[in-house]
């Protein structure tokens, strides 16, 4: 087997792959449906176009006999001589672009494995079933940025205490929960009957703290977002301005050594 073969062949065995990297990827490939936007295709399928224009339509919900109907069409087209083979493919339905319409009405979209609302919202932290911790979803003026200072003085806090916890000397993180009615653990005993040891969680409320918080400053963000791409074009423009004005002053300063060449020439 030569290497074009080898490379052809890896190239038909990538094609036939399942598209899995697309719901894993964070880079994931183009769709698969790209690969019959071929020159043959696209003039099939403006062929099949020109042919249905002077038929009634048809309504074929098995996508076996709408494939049928579909070739039939483009054999009577091309004439019964030809030596040409339709593909075996759905090229209306492969190849024509979606209808917005549709997918307005279906209120939302499929990409790369997730479904986007139209119109797109994002869901507050009351909807995310998490506590607000900066008041991001109150209504009125805020100061983002000190409250993004107490969010991240908040997070290091607590990285800080649960790092000190995991430095200590390994003991039994428990706790004694007394049963139903009992309140307190007997004095002089060393395994009370009515309660139960049961194992600290506030390694666990931490780290869960740390996540809220770092959830919570993604969440302010985010809201930030428009104020940041305000300031980013402002500087853009600016940096842009800031161009044009050195390149005219090259120019000028250009244009002046010029004249002066030439009125030294014409003396």
């Amino acid at each position: 087997m030569t290497q074009d073969a080898a490379g052809a062949g890896a190239a038909l065995d990538a094609g036939a792959a399942p598209d899995t990297l697309g719901h894993t990827s964070v880079f994931p490939p183009p769709p698969s449906v790209y690969r019959h936007f071929t020159e043959q295709n696209l003039a099939w399928l403006a062929l099949l176009q020109e042919a249905k224009a002077g038929r009634p339509p048809t309504d074929d919900a098995d996508a076996v006999a709408r494939l049928r109907t579909k070739k039939e069409i483009l054999m009577q087209a091309i004439g019964e001589g030809s030596e040409l083979v339709p593909p075996d493919l759905d090229l209306e339905m492969e190849l024509t672009p979606p209808n917005i319409a549709w997918i307005e009405e279906d209120g939302g979209f499929q990409l790369f494995g997730q479904r986007w609302p139209i119109p797109e919202t994002t869901p507050s932290l009351a909807q995310l079933h998490l506590p607000d911790l900066c008041g991001a979803d109150v209504e009125g003026a805020q100061d983002r940025r000190a409250a993004l200072q107490t969010l991240l003085h908040t997070l290091l806090q607590t990285y800080w205490e649960l790092t000190g916890d995991l430095l200590r000397p390994v003991q039994p993180y428990d706790v004694w929960v007394p049963a139903p009615g009992a309140h307190s653990v007997p004095e002089g005993t060393e395994a009370p009957a009515q309660g139960t040891w049961q194992p600290s969680s506030h390694i666990q409320d931490r780290l869960k703290h740390m996540e809220t918080t770092v959830i919570n400053f993604q969440y302010l963000v985010n809201q930030m977002r428009p104020a940041h791409n305000r300031e980013a074009l402002r500087q853009l423009l600016a940096a842009q301005i800031a161009r044009r004005r050195e390149a005219a002053a090259q120019v000028r300063t250009q244009c002046a050594e010029i004249r002066r060449e030439m009125e030294r020439l014409t003396m």
